[in-house]
């Protein structure tokens, strides 16, 4: 049988990459870091794939070996994974510092900052999840309705108006977002509640 060329194995993990195998490529990304092991691009499947399987120890070593051997202007995606990492695990303090280095690494692309103002949420943080939410809408790339649709939900704990607002917008910028319609739904309703409710206090109080 003849024997594969490295391009070859590559295009083969890559495959069960795109279709999210995880055991697969686990297995092929081992075969290929026995024979390449300064293939940053690998040690990131496999880590995340193992991340995938909560194995967080060995991924943890795994993503470390891909800052290791990673281009550095390509760090951010080792630093994302490492963030992700120790958000599966409910760390969510060392999550959002790295989630915050890949922020860092890529101004003006809310990726990482949505993914940071998520993690502070789940950490009780809402003034800063708030903040890196509002500098996510301003960025120029990047998923900009998902970053309206996470600034709505803080805001719609007390602020309807303005939450129905980023509501409206993630809507405009992706007509099919039923999360985000379902949320301004909720929205206008409630508004609706609060105005009829002011309305019998005023006229109480006459």
């Amino acid at each position: 049988m003849k024997t594969k060329t490295r391009k070859q194995r590559f295009r083969q993990l890559q495959a069960v990459v795109n279709q999210g195998l995880n055991a697969s490529i686990i297995e092929l990304a081992q075969e290929y870091l026995r024979d390449f092991p300064k293939a940053g691009v690998v040690w990131l499947d496999y880590g995340n794939a193992l991340v995938n399987f909560r194995k967080y120890d060995e991924a943890r070593v795994a993503l470390l070996r891909t800052i290791k051997h990673m281009r550095p202007e390509h760090r951010y995606f080792p630093n994302g994974s490492m963030g992700h990492l120790y958000e599966c695990k409910g760390d969510y303090h060392r999550a959002a510092e790295w989630f915050g280095k890949a922020a860092k690494m890529t101004p003006g692309e809310a990726t990482y900052l949505i993914f940071l103002g998520a993690v502070l949420v789940k950490a009780g943080k809402l003034s800063e999840a708030m903040k890196y939410h509002r500098r996510a809408v301003k960025c120029k790339e990047g998923a900009i309705d998902e970053a309206y649709f996470n600034l709505g939900g803080i805001l719609a704990r007390r602020r309807y108006q303005e939450a129905l607002t980023c509501f409206e917008k993630a809507i405009q910028l992706d007509p099919k977002y039923k999360l985000a319609k379902r949320a301004a739904k909720d929205m206008r309703r409630v508004l609706e509640i609060k105005a009829k409710s002011n309305k019998s206090l005023q006229l109480t109080a006459r």
